[in-house]
């Protein structure tokens, strides 16, 4: 699963993408919504983490462009913005889901697995190989073992 960062604080920015790196995702980042944008137009990514205010281009107006392109990737807004208002006026335009600063980084993973579950681009999470499943989703490997005494 590929994920795109786009957060101009710069210590947000790295913590998210080596978190996310080490749950198994491979993540790109940047800190300028214009860049933002024309890396969500140019690749495929599965999810998109937008900030709300950032340099070049507001994540508002990311978001706006990418659905008027008719991208279907999925966005979590990450913002400092916790008024009822305005979650309610970003999911009107397309958020898929918003989680407001500070948090904790393990809600965000669980917000980040859940959105990816349900998601217009879901992927194979498990894979069954005679009596091996491996849960990509939760990096769980689990052996069937049968006769054994």
């Amino acid at each position: 699963m590929r994920i795109l960062i786009v957060e101009d604080e710069a210590k947000t920015a790295k913590f998210l993408k080596k978190g996310l790196s080490e749950a198994g995702f491979v993540v790109d980042m940047t800190g300028d919504g214009l860049q933002g944008l024309y890396l969500a137009l140019e690749i495929e990514f599965n999810l998109i983490i937008l900030d709300a205010m950032l340099p070049g281009l507001d994540g508002w107006e990311v978001l706006t462009r990418l659905r008027q392109a008719d991208r279907s990737s999925l966005v979590l807004f990450l913002t400092a913005r916790d008024a009822a208002h305005e979650r309610v006026r970003r999911f009107d335009q397309g958020a898929d889901d918003y989680l407001v600063k500070p948090f904790a980084f393990y809600e965000l993973l669980a917000r980040v697995r859940s959105l990816l579950r349900r998601g217009p681009q879901r992927q194979v999470e498990t894979i069954y190989m005679a009596d091996l499943e491996i849960d990509l989703l939760r990096q769980r490997a689990t052996l069937q073992v049968s006769g054994w005494i």
